[in-house]
């Protein structure tokens, strides 16, 4: 296993690597407030999101580490609040469709780290983005997760649309509103800043 770790990360890297035309180091910071439709309880959560962003002729454009802690507001039926610590390596592919259209492919695995039972997970997420001005964006996207591992009632599916706003070429605000299906029905709002150094 470590050293399918060691070939993994060193399959990144040269992916990443290309020309020698890095942007550089990013830092994201992200909140999220999602509501279960079932149980009526909401989550809220926060992640720090270091990465480096790569030249757009790289196949792959920016690799992150999502550090994510998250916990319900309220306990459910049994009187059990959940909490949960996330780890995830993040990989994303940008290219353009047209002047106005472009679009991102991002995904990759992690773990979790919660009250019930750790597991390992994946996602990929494919997604249009349409520039609306000069600094306004809007996004849709799909997202598809499941479990890695064989744990059971991972699979969700989350549809995410929402705006971004460049207050610079440093800085970015995203605001996204996300539906959730599948094994986990829920409704959550999000805001990310992210600053590119």
């Amino acid at each position: 296993m470590r050293n399918f770790r060691i070939q993994f990360l060193v399959l990144i890297l040269l992916l990443a690597y290309g020309p020698v035309h890095a942007e550089g180091f990013l830092m994201g910071l992200e909140y999220e407030s999602e509501k279960d439709t079932k149980t009526g309880i909401t989550n809220r959560g926060l992640s720090v999101i270091p990465g480096w962003e790569f030249s757009k002729e790289n196949l792959i454009n920016r690799v992150e580490v999502l550090l994510e802690h998250n916990k319900d507001t309220s306990a459910d039926s049994d009187g059990f609040t959940r909490k949960e610590n996330k780890v995830f390596l993040r990989l994303r592919h940008d290219g353009e469709i047209s002047d106005r259209v472009e679009y991102y492919v991002r995904g990759g695995v992690g773990r979790s780290f919660n009250d019930e039972r750790n597991f390992n997970y994946a996602y990929v997420e494919p997604a249009l983005v349409f520039k609306l001005s000069e600094r306004w964006e809007w996004a849709l996207a799909f997202r598809e997760s499941n479990s890695i591992d064989g744990t059971a009632g991972e699979h969700v599916g989350k549809f995410i649309t929402g705006a971004n706003f460049d207050l610079d070429k440093n800085n970015e605000i995203e605001l996204r509103y996300v539906q959730g299906s599948g094994d986990e029905k829920a409704r959550s709002w999000l805001v990310e800043y992210v600053h590119r150094f």
